[in-house]
This record gives C-alpha cells, structure tokens and sequence, in this order.
C-alpha cells in the first residue's frame, strides 16, 4: 500500500508541474504576441492657427477643435502664431515632434510660400503631410458704392488700356495672386497699392481710394447688405443661387474666364508621425465635418457652398495642384 501511495504521489506531482509548465509557456506566447494598446491621444493635441485672432481662419479652427475635443480623450487646443503671412506658425510646427501631438492649420498662403521660397529652413510641401481639407472659400469681385464701373465687363473694357487699382497688404499674397490670375485672363492692368492692415484696406475701398475689391464672400456679404460695395463677379463656376444678394452676379466661367481661385482651409501634421495616429485623426476629423453642429457653423458662415471635405491622398493632389497654378501666376507677373 506505501508503495501503491508513493507512486500515486509521484504521478500526481508530475502532471501538476506539467500543467503548470504548459500554462505558464502558454501565458508567454500570448503575452509576446499581444500588440500594445493604442492610446493616443494621452494629452492635448496643440493646434497651430497660423493667423491672429478673430480672422475666418481663427474662427474656424477654435469652432472646429470645440466640436473635434467632444469625442476624443484629450482635447484639441488652439494656439495662435501669427506673422508673416502663416510662416511662423508653420515654422513653430515643424520645430515640435512628429509625435502626432501638433497639428497645423493651412490655407493658399502656406502653398504660395512654397511658390516663392519665403522660408530656406521649412517647405511646406516637403515638410508636412496633409490630413484634411475642411474648406473651400469663393471670393467675390466688388467695386465702392459710388464706382463708375456697374459690371466686370466694364472693369475689363477699361482697365485693358487704364490701370485698374486694388488695396493689398503685401504683394504676392492669395488675393494680388487671385487678381493677376485674373488680370492674365482678361488683358486687364492692374496696380497694387499697398496698405498696412485688413481693416486699413477695407476702409479704403469703403472710401473709393481704389477701384476694385477682392476678398472672401463671408468678409464682403454684410457690406453688400448695406450696399457700401457692389459686387459685380463671383469667381466660381456657376452663379450662387442660394445667395439672395449674389444670385444675379455673374461668376467668372459664365463670363469665358477659367479664374475660380478661392481660399481653402485645412489641417496638416509634420512629416514622420505615425500612420496609426493619423489614420485617427483623419477618422475624427472627418466625424467632425459631418456633425450637425459643424454643418450649421459652415451654412452660417458660407462656407457650405463649395464642398469643403478631402482625407490624405485627395488633399495632397489639391495642393499640388494649387502649387502648379501659383506657381505659373507668380512666373507671369514676376513674382518669381
């Protein structure tokens, strides 16, 4: 009986050290082949406005990170870095990791910088991977209340043998690059008469100090409202139907000129950060676009009447794009 006892003793201590053995290689093989959580993000994502504060390009990134910060761990927090016509604040972009931590808000400025070489440390096409497109703006062409000129036909009879003049703050900007695209199209002479600010340029035009006036239908809507402007061409490809003070203005394709440049506004992330991180922030952002919320912000602000949304490869094609027709604007007037 000892001996029976003593076996069975034995056996058992033998399966039990077997067993334990075979768990303890299985919790192994598990625990090498689980792939790490992905956590991101694990504190706020800084978002870099490239423009001072209260423009349309910092109204819409603090209203786009409000709606985006609702459905992610951390929130997106906007911080400003003006000057320069958006190079510093995409030059405080490119000095930060590409951790996927800063993201970088664009518009035309940062693709025409690249036209004309504005930075020898950071190119934004070279630089920066696109995420999203969110906004595509439409410019309007308008004259002062009291202007001689009641129609784009008129500006071009006349300013194909006189010089036309327009209110910019620095030469080589979207909107003198805008109007020589235009210019180009029509025979039109133009001069550009330089102010110091936005608000110095508006009242310049309000005062028929110049004869023509270009900017962003959400930044000239309310001035046709009071009727201090006419507009007289909606750059686009059809009149804007939809727009009760705009639905009678020619837009520039009707009229035989291929000229629809307009702003845009988007988000783009340093060169390098991983793939799994933007895949992220593409999916929220385009979550973000599709909410009522924005939807409404976008419809309020006129934003809505050109489809504003492109993920990745579709956004980096528009701004090659966008880089080719600057690119041959700035070579036609001198710019380059």
């Amino acid at each position: 009986m000892k001996k029976l006892l003593i076996i069975i003793l034995i056996l058992g201590l033998v399966l039990t050290t077997a067993v334990a053995c075979s768990g303890g290689e299985a919790a192994d093989d598990g625990s090498e082949n689980q792939e790490e959580a992905f956590t991101y993000p694990e504190r706020p994502i800084e978002l870099v406005i490239p423009f001072g504060e209260g423009g349309a390009s910092d109204t819409f990134a603090r209203k786009f990170a409000s709606i985006m910060s609702k459905d992610i761990p951390e929130p997106v927090q906007p911080v400003n870095k003006s000057g320069s016509g958006g190079l510093i604040g995409m030059i405080h972009a490119f000095q930060q990791e590409n951790d996927g931590y800063t993201v970088l808000e664009v518009t035309p400025s940062h693709v025409i910088a690249d036209v004309l070489n504005s930075s020898d440390d950071v190119k934004f096409l070279e630089d920066f991977e696109p995420l999203a497109r969110i906004q595509q703006d439409l410019y309007i062409l308008s004259v002062p209340a009291e202007s001689r000129f009641d129609s784009f036909e008129e500006i071009v009879e006349y300013g194909q043998e006189n010089e036309i003049t327009f209110a910019g703050i620095s030469p080589g900007g979207l909107d003198d690059m805008t109007l020589n695209a235009l210019a180009d199209a029509t025979g039109i002479k133009l001069k550009f008469i330089p102010y110091k600010s936005g608000s110095e340029v508006k009242a310049a035009v309000l005062g028929g100090e110049v004869d023509i006036y270009l900017d962003k239908i959400i930044s000239a809507i309310n001035y046709v409202k009071d009727d201090k402007i006419k507009p007289v061409l909606v750059l686009n490809e059809e009149r804007l139907e939809t727009v009760e003070e705009l639905k009678e203005v020619p837009c520039s394709v009707e009229l035989g000129y291929d000229v629809t440049i307009g702003s845009f506004r988007g988000f783009v992330i340093k060169k390098g950060a991983p793939q799994e991180v933007k895949d992220y922030l593409v999916e929220k952002m385009y979550e973000t676009y599709q909410t009522e919320e924005y939807q409404d912000f976008a419809e309020l602000n006129l934003v809505n009447l050109r489809e504003g949304y492109l993920a990745e490869e579709d956004f980096a094609a528009f701004l090659q794009e966008n880089y080719e027709m600057f690119d041959a604007v700035a070579k036609k007037v001198g710019l380059k």
